[in-house]
C-alpha cells in the first residue's frame, strides 16, 4: 500500500517533480484530466503522455494538488493467497502461549534491512476459534534511492494456522510484496518446528505446497477446469474463462495445433475461450502446459452480490519451472452495490478465503484419485 510522503502538506511540486508523481499508475488519466478541465484547458484526449506535460508547465495551488495526491495515498495493492495442507497431532487446540509471539529481528536486520515491523508478529485466535490463528503483519519499507514520493511503502499480509476436523489443516499466506512473503514463509516455517517439538505435528510431516509438477499436463486442465466449472459453492457461479497462458511442449503436435510448434508462450484473452477446440477436446492437452487460467464469477456471499475475476495459476512457472507454486489472487471486483474501501478490502478477503478453500478441496480429491 502506497503511504504519503511525511511531508506531503508542505510540498507543492512542479516541473519534473510533478512529473514522475503524476505518471504512477495509481493515478487515473481522469483524475489529472479534471484538474485540467478546471483550469480551463482541454486536451483532444485524456491519454497521460498528453496531460502530464500540461500540468508540468503549470503552477498549481495547494488544493489542486491535494486533488492528485488523494487519488495516490490509499490505492491497495493486490493480495495474493498461497496455501499448503498440513496434518496435525492433536484435534482440541493449537494456541500454545509461549510460541504466539514470533521473534523475526535477526531475520529482518539479515533479509530485510531496508524493512521495519510496525506491529509485533502475533497469532491470535480468529473469532475465539481455538484451531484457527492468524499473525497480521505489517512490514515498512524505506528506500531512499526512489523518487520522493516513493521513499516509503507499507505492505500488509497474515498469515493462517488452521486445524480443521479429523487433524487436517491448512496455513494459508495473503501478501501483497515479495518482501511479505518472504518474512511470512520464515514466520511459518519457524512455527512449524515450535509445533514439531511439542508434539502438536509429527516430526516427519511437511507443509504440502500445490506445484505445477504435482500434474501431468492432461491434469493441470482439469485441475483449472474444476476450479472454474465444478465448484461445490454456491457462493460462486461461473460465467467465463477469459484469459489462458498455455505453450506447446511436445516435439511433434497434431495437425491442429501444428501452429503452436514455434510459439514459446501463447497468453490468450478474449470470451469463451473454454470452447475453442485445443482447450475444449482433451486429446490436445497432453501437448499443451497450461500455468494460468483468469475466470470471471457471480458471487452471493454473506448478503453481498456482486462480479469478481479470478487468478489461478502458478506465477513463477517461466523461471521456476517445475517447482512454481500455485496462487490465486482477484484481479477485478465489483460490488453490485457500492461499498467502502474499507469493506471492499474485507469482501475480497472472504472471497479469497472461500475461493481457496475450495482449492484445497478439489486439490485433496485429486490427491485421493491419483493415488
Amino acid at each position: 500500500m502506497n503511504t504519503t510522503h511525511k511531508d506531503i502538506h508542505k510540498i507543492l511540486p512542479y516541473g519534473e517533480q510533478l512529473r514522475g508523481f503524476a505518471n504512477q499508475k495509481y493515478i487515473t488519466p481522469t483524475e489529472l484530466n479534471r484538474v485540467l478541465r478546471e483550469r480551463g484547458i482541454f486536451s483532444l484526449t485524456i491519454d497521460k503522455d498528453f496531460t502530464v506535460p500540461l500540468l508540468q508547465t503549470l503552477m498549481l495551488s495547494p488544493k489542486e494538488f491535494d486533488k492528485i495526491r488523494e487519488s495516490f495515498s490509499t490505492r491497495e495493492d493486490n493480495r495474493k493467497v498461497n496455501s499448503s495442507s498440513i496434518n496435525w497431532s492433536i484435534k482440541d487446540s493449537i494456541i500454545i502461549p509461549e510460541i504466539q509471539n514470533v521473534d523475526v529481528n535477526n531475520f529482518m536486520q539479515s533479509k530485510l534491512p531496508s524493512c521495519s515491523l510496525e506491529k509485533p508478529v502475533i497469532f491470535l485466535p480468529v473469532d475465539d476459534n481455538k484451531n484457527h490463528l492468524r499473525a497480521e503483519i505489517l512490514l515498512k519499507r524505506n528506500d531512499i534511492n526512489k523518487s520522493w514520493y516513493e521513499q516509503t511503502n507499507i505492505f500488509e499480509c497474515t498469515i493462517d494456522l488452521i486445524n480443521d476436523d479429523e487433524g487436517k489443516g491448512r496455513a494459508i499466506i495473503s501478501h501483497t510484496a515479495s518482501e511479505t512473503k518472504d518474512l511470512a514463509e520464515f514466520v511459518l516455517k519457524t512455527q512449524i518446528q515450535e509445533y514439531k517439538k511439542r508434539s502438536y505435528i509429527n516430526e516427519k510431516e511437511e507443509l504440502r505446497k500445490i506445484v505445477f509438477n504435482d500434474f501431468t499436463n492432461e491434469e493441470r486442465f482439469k485441475f483449472f477446469f474444476n476450479l472454474t466449472k465444478d465448484l461445490d459453492l454456491s457462493s460462486f457461479t461461473s460465467t467465463d474463462i477469459k484469459d489462458i497462458s498455455i505453450r506447446p511442449n511436445d516435439s511433434t503436435l497434431p495437425d491442429e495445433i501444428k501452429w503452436m510448434e514455434k510459439l514459446n508462450r501463447i497468453v490468450l484473452s478474449g470470451k469463451s475461450l473454454d470452447k475453442k477446440d485445443f482447450i475444449k477436446e482433451d486429446q490436445f492437452h497432453k501437448h499443451l502446459e497450461v500455468w494460468s487460467i483468469e475466470s470471471s464469477f457471480n458471487y452471493d456471499i454473506n448478503n453481498q452480490k456482486g462480479i469478481c475475476t479470478f487468478i489461478f495459476g502458478f506465477p513463477d512457472y517461466l523461471t521456476k519451472k517445475v517447482n512454481a507454486e500455485f496462487e490465486l489472487n482477484i484481479s477485478t471486483l465489483t460490488p453490485s452495490k457500492t461499498i467502502d474501501s474499507r469493506a471492499k478490502k474485507l469482501l475480497k478477503s472472504t472471497l479469497l478465503a472461500e475461493m481457496d478453500k475450495q482449492k484445497s478441496k478439489i486439490f485433496n480429491d485429486f490427491l485421493n484419485t491419483s493415488e
